[in-house]
Formats: C-alpha cells, sequence, structure tokens
C-alpha cells in the first residue's frame, strides 16, 4: 500500500470513527436529556399525570366527586368538588368490561356477549367514620378478577363468598355474588350496603341491596377503598341524590337493627354517569335488538 493510499485511508478510518462516536454520543446526550425530563405521567398531581405530554399515557375513565380536602391531597380539578359531599371523602364511577362473557342467548351456545359492570369506588376515611369489619383481613377482591372464578369443589364455590365464622348471616343477601366484610361488633350480624335511588319504577320505596366487590384498607393517604356494583339501572330521575346505608337488616323493606356508615352521591355526579354510561348502554341495547330481530327471522 502506498504512502498517499495509506494517508487516504486513515483519514477515512478517523473521519468514519468520529461519525460512531459522536453519533453514539448524541444518541447518550439525547437519553440524559430524556431523563432530565420529567414525564407529566409521574406526577403525584393528578391534574398534570392526565395531561398530554407528547407520548402516551394511561388516561383515567372514572366521572369523579370528591371533597375540597381529598382534591388538595391529590390534585385534583376543581369541577369535581362537591363541598357538601358527607360520609366518603370521594367516588369514582366507571363502566368495565369483565375477563370473561355470558352464551347461549336466544338459546344458541354461539350467542355471547362480554359481561359489562357498573363499578362506584368510594374512599372512606375511617378515623371520622369507622366502619365495622367482620375481620382483621385487608383486603380482598371477588373471584371474578381471576381464573379462580371458575373452580369449584362440593363443599365450596368460589363464586360465592362466604359469610366469615361466628357472624350471623344477613338472609337478605344469601346467595349473592358480593363480599360480605362487615358485621356489627356486639350482635355479630351480618352488616352490608343498600341504596334507596337506583330503581327506575317510581313505586319503589324500598332499598336495594349493594354488591361489595373489593376493598382494600388503608389504601391510600390512610383513606379506605371499597368498590361497590351500582348504577347499570337506568336511575330514576325524580330522586335527586342517592343514599346508601351501611346497616343490618332482617329483610329487604325491614326497619334496620343498627346503621354504621351513611353517605349520599348528589345530583350532579349522577348525571355524569349517566352522561359516560350512554356509549355503552346503546351497545347493550344494540345487542339485545338485533339478537331479537334474528330469533324472528330463525322462527319456523
Amino acid at each position: 500500500m502506498t504512502e498517499n493510499r495509506r494517508q487516504k485511508y486513515g483519514t477515512k478510518y478517523f473521519w468514519h470513527l468520529l461519525l460512531i462516536v459522536t453519533g453514539a454520543c448524541l444518541g447518550v446526550c439525547d437519553d440524559t436529556q430524556a431523563q432530565q425530563r420529567v414525564r407529566n405521567a409521574a406526577s403525584d398531581r393528578y391534574v398534570v399525570n392526565q395531561t398530554f405530554d407528547g407520548q402516551a399515557f394511561f388516561k383515567d375513565n372514572n366521572v369523579w366527586v370528591y371533597t375540597p380536602a381529598f382534591a388538595e391531597t391529590f390534585g385534583m380539578p376543581p369541577e369535581g368538588v362537591d363541598p357538601n359531599l358527607n360520609g366518603i371523602e370521594a367516588a369514582a364511577f366507571r363502566v368495565e368490561y369483565t375477563n370473561y362473557t355470558s352464551c347461549g342467548f336466544g338459546g344458541k351456545a354461539e350467542n355471547c356477549r362480554p359481561d359489562r359492570r357498573c363499578v362506584t369506588d368510594i374512599y372512606v376515611d375511617e378515623s371520622k367514620h369507622p366502619l365495622p369489619w367482620a375481620t382483621d383481613q385487608q383486603a380482598d377482591w371477588l373471584s371474578d378478577y381471576n381464573s379462580s372464578r371458575w373452580l369449584k369443589t362440593p363443599n365450596e364455590r368460589t363464586t360465592s363468598p362466604r359469610v366469615p365464622e361466628g357472624i350471623v348471616q344477613n338472609k337478605v343477601i344469601n346467595g349473592m355474588f358480593t363480599l360480605r366484610p362487615f358485621a356489627d361488633p356486639k350482635s355479630k350480624r351480618e352488616a352490608a350496603y343498600f341504596q334507596d335511588g337506583d330503581s327506575p319504577s317510581k313505586e319503589y320505596f324500598g332499598y336495594n341491596f349493594v354488591r361489595v366487590l373489593g376493598y382494600k384498607r388503608a389504601a391510600i393517604s390512610g383513606l379506605t377503598m371499597i368498590s361497590l356494583h351500582f348504577r347499570c339501572m337506568k336511575r330514576n330521575s325524580e330522586k335527586k341524590a342517592i343514599n346508601f346505608r351501611l346497616e343490618v337488616r332482617e329483610q329487604i323493606f325491614s326497619q334496620p337493627l343498627a346503621l354504621f356508615h351513611e353517605f349520599v352521591l348528589p345530583e350532579m355526579f349522577q348525571i355524569r354517569i349517566d352522561e359516560q354510561k350512554k356509549a355503552s348502554d346503546e351497545i347493550e341495547a344494540l345487542y339485545y335488538r338485533n339478537l331479537l330481530e334474528n330469533m324472528k327471522r330463525e322462527k319456523p
């Protein structure tokens, strides 16, 4: 190799190596700058972590109502504040589709649809409103969140949680698919949540039983979170607000024997729930309309 060719090759190799090193350095610098930029999603302020910053993020699908103190603690937007909210610090509603389907509609195994569940999480400050827990268990959830839903033995059904040992069962909720975490500490009678406004019937004056889907005590900032199955039905628009009571009852229409917790979900929260539910309600209605039309066409 001649001297000129060696010099030319060396010069070319030098610039090629410089380009690689510079490019790598630029990549490191870009990564460092990216790490130095704090993503909105990493913020502990709700209004910040729910603001788009140019990159993908998890968007909250809940409708909220909360006290001014709750809004301050978590940086929530002012439009969800209700200064008259009592008994709970916050409530969050959403429509969920479960991880399984229901089949056999119209007498055909292949007629399936995903199961819809309407969930309202409530956040309770137990320093203000102590709850009558039947056991020391700190958290629980229904089995339909996992594969144990399908497992049964002759002596137990994971889909029907049992009342804790030593607790007098509430006959009103026997056989219901619900957790059973509450009991009167004095009488040992089982307590449950009931509400008075989720029925579209004007003649309905009793209470509806409210299923408990899950709970976690001291879930965040000292607040207990309870997930309730609530608001899949069309509401009675004449009810301006819906009252909830955690109480002991012998019958659905009988007078309560003991009251432990009470809260009201305000009308504006109900209206916002209606707005969020509209799309899923239409999907549900369309499925059943199509099912009925197909059944009519198939009739001999």
